[in-house]
């Protein structure tokens, strides 16, 4: 049994139907999709009972229809793992994740991002504020949210906005 599926049994048995979606994409690496509400328990297991030390990343992506967090997780030693955990955040006007600081001292800065550029609240942060725009960026005279939140998006994509149409041969 390969590190990735020994570490999605695992995850299975213990968080079960905490788990919206599990899966190995590829070897050596696992895709969870869980609930905001649920992601301080399973980071918690990840960290403590699976022992992954090192969140690498997070990331914010709009969706147009909803936000999503990504987070990346994994190992230095010879478990070449990594764990990628997805949040959807469906509520465009408040979303919300948990704080995993407590877990994760590398958090801090990538959950200010998260906050300072797509204005997704961080909940139990220990110092949620602007990271990478002006403290008085909010007293800025803005006419839309995305100009607030400078990753939010403010336009609708096309039905298809990347279809190749090949070039008739001269």
């Amino acid at each position: 049994m390969s590190n990735s599926q020994s570490h999605l049994t695992q995850l299975k048995e213990v968080l079960g139907d905490k788990l919206i979606q599990a899966e190995i994409p590829e070897n050596n690496r696992l895709k969870l999709q869980v609930e905001a509400e649920n992601l301080l328990k399973i980071m918690n297991f990840i960290a403590n009972e699976l022992n992954f030390p090192s969140l690498e990343s997070i990331a914010g992506v709009d969706w147009e229809t909803h936000f999503e967090v990504v987070y990346h997780i994994d190992r230095w030693d010879g478990d070449s793992t990594v764990i990628q955990i997805h949040v959807k955040l469906e509520n465009r006007d408040n979303p919300e994740v948990p704080s995993i600081t407590s877990i994760w001292a590398s958090a801090n800065w990538h959950e200010r991002e998260l906050f300072d550029l797509y204005g997704i609240h961080v909940s139990n942060h220990p110092n949620l504020k602007r990271l990478l725009l002006p403290d008085d960026w909010d007293e800025f005279d803005h006419k839309h949210i995305s100009e607030l939140y400078p990753m939010r998006r403010s336009y609708k994509l096309p039905e298809k906005p990347f279809s190749y149409k090949p070039q008739p041969k001269k």
